[in-house]
């Protein structure tokens, strides 16, 4: 008889030290055989899926819809059921010391290199930690830091006190007048990483109006699906904007100011399935055609839940499109590690324009430096449109014959008036002099 697999919570990113148990495929004494999916994972991001290294009988040490951290033992296989009845007796009374011991006999064998979230980094070297302190282990979470400066009781008694608190105000009108809604790991985590940043109060909103008309005409031609859409352009135009202001590519950690070396834009979308934020890596390398390519392809991804948690993670700036949606106007909120995001409302049809919105965190930049990234955004983007480009503007229709711009031959042009039903139109030589 032996462990065939042991089972533990994964690292899978530097934000997520903890995942949460969203299924359970198998009942404690299945068999399982390798390739079989065993337990499913939540991540901020995603979900993750464990398959069976081995053919075995399956032992869960733990619950559904609780969260671990990176390296618990959550699962064990092995090779004869009456191993996993043995265990199930010992999990019912001692399983959270079972866990424990596994997490320490983990970090006492790891030979590898250290691994740091970007927290216990950032804690680190504000209190002059040595690392040495964690040699031997894996992962260094926030946590472990602040166990070996010894604030890490303190802290939680703090935020369980916050919790229990929260709760009574949440619930203060009876459970007979409310219906009590969980809400979900995912909803959890982005209530968390938004609430990093704007917590602190200091976040500002600057806003500028874009002018439209005429600005799909040039930009369609460039486009192969998503026509009549600003995202692909405000991607490529915002992507090369950030490496002359890298400050809005950066996030605030602790005491210092952490710049990212690569520019990946991140575009947020909610089709029904969660709130996710779909990276385009070294976005600023790349063209409008393949923006617009990547935009797609990771959005059926995303409607597919297919997604790796490499499109989702290591993401420097975010924008938030809610063009489709007929928004006025709103205020976006910055994700964790970002300094600001970017928010697209719809075009106001009757006044040909949209409105820019930049939230920013003060720690990192300034208003005058957003301002200024702003207007850049607005004249490259007002570039396009077709008055700028007089080649474009051969499509124009005599409102009398229809004939076109370009299908004239008088080498005169055409007039700009006023056309008996009292709209802006363009008439031809000839209808003009009467011929």
């Amino acid at each position: 008889m032996a462990i065939l697999q042991e089972i533990k919570v994964p690292l899978i990113s530097v934000n997520d030290t903890s995942l949460t148990v969203v299924e359970m495929l198998f009942a404690d004494g299945n068999q399982v055989k390798k390739g079989d999916i065993i337990i499913v994972f939540e991540t901020s991001k995603t979900t993750y899926n464990v398959e069976a290294e081995s053919t075995g009988y399956i032992q869960y040490l733990c619950d559904q819809g609780n969260d671990y951290d990176v390296n618990d033992v959550v699962a064990k296989i092995f090779s004869d059921a009456s191993e996993v009845e043995k265990k199930v007796i010992q999990s019912k009374s001692n399983k959270k010391d079972t866990v424990k011991s596994a997490i320490v006999i983990a970090a006492q064998t790891w030979e590898g290199d250290t691994l740091f979230s970007a927290g216990a980094l950032a804690l680190i070297e504000s209190k002059k930690v040595d690392k040495k302190n964690f040699s031997g282990k894996d992962f260094v979470s926030l946590q472990d830091v602040e166990e070996v400066l010894g604030i890490a009781k303190k802290k939680n008694v703090e935020v369980s006190k916050n919790k229990s608190k929260n709760k009574e105000t949440s619930l203060s009108i009876g459970n007979e007048k409310v219906i009590i809604e969980k809400l979900s790991s995912n909803k959890k985590r982005e209530i968390d990483y938004l609430s990093e940043v704007q917590s602190t109060g200091l976040t500002s909103t600057i806003n500028t109006i874009v002018e439209t008309e005429g600005i799909f005409v040039y930009i369609n031609q460039s486009l192969k699906i998503l026509k009549n859409s600003l995202l692909p352009v405000i991607i490529y135009e915002t992507a090369r904007l950030l490496e002359k202001y890298p400050e809005l590519n950066s996030y605030f950690a602790d005491t210092a100011i952490a710049q990212y070396k690569q520019v990946n834009v991140g575009f947020a979308i909610d089709i029904d399935k969660g709130l996710k934020v779909l990276k385009i890596a070294d976005t600023s390398k790349k063209t409008i055609n393949i923006i617009e390519e990547e935009i797609v392809e990771l959005s059926g991804k995303y409607i597919d839940n297919i997604l790796q948690v490499d499109e989702l993670t290591d993401i420097t700036f975010t924008i938030t499109d809610l063009s489709s949606e007929s928004v006025t106007f709103f205020r976006p909120l910055i994700n964790m590690m970002n300094s600001a995001i970017l928010g697209v409302s719809s075009i106001d049809e009757k006044l040909q324009r949209c409105i820019l919105s930049v939230t920013f965190d003060h720690r990192v930049t300034e208003g005058k430096r957003v301002a200024q990234f702003l207007k850049d955004l607005k004249d490259r983007l007002e570039s396009y449109r077709s008055v700028y480009h007089p080649k474009l503007n051969q499509n124009i229709t005599c409102f009398k014959c229809f004939k076109t711009l370009k299908e004239d031959l008088s080498d005169v042009g055409f007039a700009k008036c006023i056309s008996p039903d009292g709209n802006e139109g363009y008439i031809c030589q000839s209808c003009l002099k009467g011929f």
